[in-house]
C-alpha cells in the first residue's frame, strides 16, 4: 500500500506539473520533512523518491518562471537572504578551514552537501508556494506526519517492541536523520503547534476531537524520548498557546492535561536525571555532571578563537582536541554554538535573525488577518513551532533539521502572501488592522 501511493504520489505530481505545480513542492516537502524511506525502508529499496520529487519540484519551478507565474518578492524575505549567506559562509569556512576533515558519523562534506541540498530546494519550493488558497495545505502535511510519528512512536510502546528502546528511551528510525530520540522528539514538539491551534482552526466536529485526543498520545511520545529538552519545548509551546488564544477553559484543560502526563510519566524523567548523577558518582574519574555545560564552554572558546568563519564545518570535535585536549570531547549541544564554533559568529548572527525575520513577520500577519482565516491558522502555527524549535535547539545541534527551514520557509511565504493581497487592497488592509485591534481588546 505504502509503495502504490509513494508511486500514486509522484505520478500525480507529474502529472499536474503543469497544471498545479504547488503539488510537485507538497510532495517534496512530505519526503523532506518526513524521511518515509527510514521509515518503510523495504518499499523504497528500489525507489529513489528523495530524488524523484526534488527533480519533478525543479521542473514545476522552471516552468512557472517561464509563466512567469513566480512571486519573486519571496525572495527578498529576510530568511532568504539569510539562507544565502548561510551557504556562502559555509563554503567559505570549508575552502579555509585550518583543520582537516575526519571520520564521523556526519562528516563536514556531507554537511555542507546537505545544506547546499536544502537551500536549493527551499529556493524551488518557496517559489512555487504562489497561492494564498493553497498554503494552508503545507501545515496539513505537518499535522499529518506528526500524527503519523505519533502514532509510530506509541505503537512501539503498547506492542512492548523493546528492541526500539535503548536504555529505556525510545530510538527514531534507524538510519535516518531522526536516529536519535532527542532530535526525533524535536518533530513532534514543533508539529504539536500545528495540531494545537489545528484545533481551533478546522471547524469540523470530528476533526477537532480527533486532534484534541491526539494531544495525550503526542506528549506520551515525547516521554518515551525521555528528552528533557523537548518537554521544555513542549512546554514553552503550550505557553505560548494560552497566551494567544485567551480561553481559560481551553487552556486550563491543556495545561491539566500536560501536566497529567508528566506525573503519570515522568518516571522516565527522574530516572534519567538520578542515572546521571550516579554515574557521575561512582565513577573514578573525575567527570563533569552535565557534559552539555563543558560542550558550551568549549563551544564559546572556539568560537571566540576563530569568530569569522569558525574551525570548518563539523569539525568541533577535531578543533577542541587541539584546543581543549584535557576536557572530554563532546559535539556542541547547542545550535547557536555549533553554527558559531563550526561557521564563526556570522552565521550565529544569521541564525539568531532567523527568529527576528520570523516574529516580524508573524506580527504583521497576526495584526492583518483574523487567526481563524488560513494565513492565521498558518501563521500561528508556524510561529508556535519556531518557537518550540528554538527552545529545543538550545541543548541540540539541529543546523541540517529540515523541518526548521520548513518552518522558515513556511511563514516567510505566508506572510507575503498576505502582504501582496493587502497591498492590493490597501482600505482591506486598514479594515483588518482596525478589526484586529478592537477583537484584541475584547480577549484581554
Amino acid at each position: 500500500m505504502v509503495k502504490f501511493l509513494t508511486i500514486l504520489g509522484l505520478i500525480a505530481s507529474a502529472f499536474l506539473v503543469s497544471s498545479a505545480p504547488w503539488v510537485s513542492a507538497l510532495i517534496y516537502s512530505v519526503v523532506s520533512v518526513m524521511q518515509p524511506q527510514y521509515v518503510w525502508f523495504w518499499v523504497f529499496e528500489d525507489i529513489r523518491v528523495f530524488r524523484i520529487s526534488a527533480a519533478i519540484a525543479i521542473i514545476a519551478w522552471i516552468l512557472c518562471a517561464f509563466r512567469g507565474q513566480v512571486n519573486w518578492q519571496v525572495y527578498s524575505s529576510g530568511q532568504f537572504k539569510g539562507m544565502v549567506g548561510l551557504l556562502i559562509i559555509f563554503y567559505l569556512s570549508t575552502w579555509l578551514t585550518p583543520f582537516e576533515t575526519y571520520s564521523a558519523a556526519v562528516g563536514g562534506d556531507l554537511v555542507v552537501s546537505i545544506f547546499t541540498t536544502i537551500f536549493i530546494m527551499y529556493f524551488i519550493v518557496l517559489g512555487l508556494l504562489n497561492k494564498p488558497e493553497i498554503v494552508k495545505y503545507f501545515a496539513f502535511m505537518f499535522i499529518g506526519i506528526t500524527l503519523y510519528y505519533c502514532y509510530w512512536a506509541n505503537d512501539h510502546y503498547f506492542s512492548n517492541n523493546w528492541a526500539q528502546f535503548l536504555n529505556g528511551r525510545l530510538k527514531g528510525p534507524d538510519l535516518s536523520p531522526y536516529r536519535d530520540g532527542n532530535v526525533f522528539s524535536i518533530v513532534f514538539t514543533t508539529g504539536l503547534s500545528f495540531i494545537l491551534f489545528g484545533i481551533l482552526y478546522f471547524k469540523r466536529s470530528w476533526i477537532k476531537i480527533s486532534l484534541v485526543l491526539s494531544v495525550p498520545f503526542v506528549l506520551h511520545a515525547l516521554i518515551l524520548f525521555a528528552s528533557r529538552g523537548a518537554l521544555l519545548s513542549a512546554g514553552v509551546l503550550v505557553l505560548f498557546f494560552a497566551f494567544v488564544v485567551k480561553s481559560k477553559s481551553l487552556n486550563i484543560a491543556i495545561v491539566i492535561g500536560f501536566i497529567g502526563m508528566l506525573v503519570w510519566q515522568g518516571g522516565a524523567l527522574t530516572d534519567r536525571t538520578t542515572s546521571t548523577i550516579a554515574k557521575a558518582n561512582d565513577n573514578q574519574v573525575e567527570r563533569p555532571l552535565n557534559p552539555r555545560l563543558v560542550s558550551w564552554g568549549i563551544g564559546w572558546g572556539l568560537a571566540k578563537e576563530y569568530p569569522l568563519l569558525g574551525v570548518g564545518p563539523q569539525r568541533f570535535q577535531y578543533a577542541s582536541r587541539i584546543h581543549f585536549p584535557e576536557k572530554a570531547k563532546h559535539v556542541a549541544h547547542n545550535t547557536f554554538l555549533n553554527f558559531s564554533a563550526n561557521t564563526g559568529f556570522i552565521s550565529g548572527f544569521i541564525y539568531i535573525m532567523f527568529f527576528y525575520w520570523s516574529y516580524k513577520q508573524y506580527k504583521y500577519v497576526k495584526a492583518n488577518t483574523d487567526q481563524d482565516s488560513d494565513h492565521g491558522f498558518v501563521n500561528l502555527a508556524s510561529m508556535g513551532g519556531l518557537i518550540a524549535f528554538f527552545v529545543g535547539a538550545v541543548f541540540l545541534d539541529l543546523i541540517i533539521f529540515e523541518p526548521f527551514y520548513f518552518l522558515l520557509l513556511l511563514i516567510s511565504a505566508n506572510y507575503y502572501m498576505v502582504k501582496r493581497k493587502n497591498e492590493e487592497n490597501p482600505l482591506q488592509d486598514q479594515k483588518n488592522a482596525t478589526y484586529q485591534k478592537v477583537k484584541n481588546k475584547r480577549a484581554i
